[in-house]
């Protein structure tokens, strides 16, 4: 290898050549750049057969997840924070599953056809046009664009879906479940049990012993660690909202007026209603001619073969079918306006046209008034905090206290009591105030005293926190927390007290020497039983826990089982009496479920199957150094 690059170097070309590579080394590393040489994965991150991810289309991936996301979301988030959270990491496992799968199916020969893609984007209400309600090829190329997808980008995605549902549906579509499984399968699940229980109280257990002053001080020295209090941190908090600057605007009667005159019509009045008129036809070739009329002028009156004709006047609300909402209701509809024609399933088209619109009544000023004041008071009070933000930051910048950030801003500052992390008193008291400044809030355990942090912008307000006191963790002396030791101390022993109680109870009918109602009896308890024998697809309607039907199920006739309440002051103690052989009418009751079961733990196989075919068949190949070099270039663009 050496002496065919001393070779290289030796000529113009492989100078050149020899270039290249230094250039590859210095962008990935030595070691990732020689591990692409050797996967042969070039500017790949994942392949598996014909089929590959490269970097580009991998951040094409994250650029829709975060986009889908932060619409649902009211605090947007970046890639880094991404990648931080481990969300890059998942899609990247992902993608590997994928790409392996699709690689496997275009080695088979699994290739959806061009009546499948169709269908498929025919499934989108938002590439069909709104007046016919049919996929059209503007309106897909547009929608496309708004979400800065290419055609080709979008239809491979579409395509690679369509062969992932095919490679799974065609091996699951020869799944016959032998008829012995499934008759296994529905005695499993109608065999029913015959249960009783009581609610035994543990206040019944012998009451122990008070502990003496050796056994508290001894359970004190167990727990020293359960028994240290955090570190705690005194804070000043400043919060900056629209409100404290609503006392410094007026809105005058004039503005209010003129406000009401200008959107008296849309904003200050009922809505609107529309009537228009539905068109009923039995063939799309009826409905098109009768389209092309209405928008030729015609009168709906002599329209021919309709169906059946009538008249709605709705609200926008009222209206479900959003592409019709949107022809009847949308910007700029007037009178004559269009729809259709759209399939109803039935076998029936319909049409629809725009009759008229109604103005909804107009309120009166005065019972908008003081909505319009406090709307624009609020609006000017906003205004001026966002005039702030710049005093604001250079304050900060300036290293002032956040005392005199204050009053240069006309904002109080809050003081709080020393708080843990999570924001609680040592008395256990949440304080929500500094909860609520979030980030601000955990900057103030990682500045010294008297250092300001940054400024954070909520929802509403905007926070900036000083930390004004640390009070270090310790852990408190024997005599200040004795009387709560000693509590803590007698309520473990009752615990173990009821448990010694439950347990022998368990022994004294396990060995014959009881039974479940003689204990019942002791207990002054009454024996209970489900209306009838349960079974796997009824027990979850006895009233049981889920821990106690489980015992039923894996149990013997006779074994008893105690289960503890939440609170532990309560136990229900569980008797198997009996297990019944299910009759002709449980079998016939429970087959078609016992069938659903069968098949889903089928498919569940032959996906498992599949997925060991899929890695026996291909090698998947990935280069987790250029992976690595994606992330890190996350941080970078930041």
């Amino acid at each position: 290898m050496l002496a065919l690059m001393k070779r290289l170097t030796q000529s113009v070309l492989g100078k050149f050549i020899a270039m290249i590579i230094i250039a590859g080394m210095a962008f990935w590393g030595v070691d990732s750049f020689v591990n692409q040489l050797r996967n042969g994965l070039g500017s790949n991150l994942i392949a598996a057969g014909n089929v590959a991810l490269d970097m580009p289309s991998l951040d094409r991936r994250v650029d829709a997840l975060l986009r889908n996301m932060n619409q649902q979301s009211e605090e947007p988030m970046t890639k880094q924070d991404a990648a931080e959270r481990g969300m890059i990491d998942q899609v990247f496992e992902m993608m590997k599953s994928r790409i392996l799968n699709l690689g496997y199916a275009h080695q088979i020969g699994v290739q959806p056809s061009t009546e499948a893609m169709l269908a498929e984007l025919r499934k989108v209400d938002a590439f069909r046009n709104p007046l016919t309600g049919e996929l059209d090829l503007a309106t897909y190329q547009r929608v496309l664009q708004e979400n800065r997808f290419s055609q080709a980008e979008y239809e491979g995605q579409v395509r690679d879906d369509l062969a992932l549902e095919m490679l799974v549906t065609g091996a699951e579509a020869g799944l016959i479940a032998p008829t012995l499984l499934g008759d296994i399968q529905t005695r499993y699940l109608a065999e029913s049990r015959d249960v009783a229980w009581f609610v035994l109280d543990a206040a019944a257990a012998p009451t122990p012993d008070a502990p003496t002053e050796e056994e508290v001080r001894a359970f004190y020295d167990e727990n020293l660690e359960l028994l240290k209090r955090p570190e705690r941190r005194a804070i000043d908090l400043l919060k900056m909202s629209a409100d404290d600057f609503l006392s410094q605007v007026e809105v005058t009667e004039q503005e209010i007026a003129t406000i009401y005159e200008a959107g008296k019509s849309t904003k200050y009045s009922e809505p609107e209603q529309r009537t228009y008129l539905e068109l009923m036809f039995d063939t799309r070739d009826a409905a098109r001619e009768a389209f092309g009329a209405l928008a030729g002028g015609a009168d709906p009156a002599t329209l021919q073969n309709v169906a059946s004709r009538e008249s709605r006047t709705a609200l926008a609300d009222d209206i479900e079918d959003p592409l019709l909402k949107d022809a009847m209701f949308g910007l700029g509809r007037q009178s004559g306006a269009l729809f259709g024609p759209k399939d109803m399933g039935d076998g029936r088209w319909l049409v629809a046209r725009l009759v008229s619109i109604q103005p909804g009544a107009v309120y009166p000023i005065e019972n908008v008034s003081e909505q319009i004041r406090a709307d624009l008071a609020r609006d000017r009070a906003t205004q001026l905090m966002y005039d702030k933000l710049d005093a604001l930051d250079r304050d900060i910048g300036a290293g002032f206290d956040i005392a005199q950030i204050g009053a240069d801003l006309g904002v109080p500052v809050i003081s709080f009591e020393p708080v843990d992390r999570n924001g609680y008193t040592l008395e256990g008291l949440p304080m929500l105030g500094l909860m609520a400044a979030d980030d601000a809030f955990d900057q103030a355990f990682d500045m010294a005293v008297g250092e300001t942090s940054n400024q954070f912008d909520g929802a509403d307000a905007t926070y900036v926190t000083a930390t004004r006191r640390v009070v270090p963790a310790s852990t408190p002396d024997f005599e200040e927390v004795e009387a709560d030791v000693r509590a803590a101390l007698i309520m473990r022993n009752e615990g173990e007290a009821a448990q010694t109680m439950v347990k022998d109870l368990e022994a004294r009918i396990a060995d014959g020497e009881s039974t479940l109602e003689a204990e019942a009896a002791k207990a002054r308890a009454e024996i209970e039983t489900p209306p009838a024998p349960i079974t796997r697809l009824t027990a979850d309607q006895s009233g049981l826990p889920n821990s106690a039907i489980s015992n039923v199920f894996t149990g013997r006739v006779g074994d008893v089982f105690t289960v503890p309440s939440r609170t532990g002051d309560k136990y229900l103690v569980v008797q198997l009496k009996a297990i019944n052989d299910p009759t002709e009418a449980d079998i016939a009751m429970a087959s078609a479920q016992a069938s659903t079961a069968l098949n889903a733990s089928l498919r569940s196989d032959m996906s498992a199957a599949l997925e060991q075919d899929v890695n026996n068949a291909l090698k998947l190949r990935v280069n987790n150094a250029g992976f690595n070099a994606y992330k890190s270039s996350l941080a970078i663009e930041q």
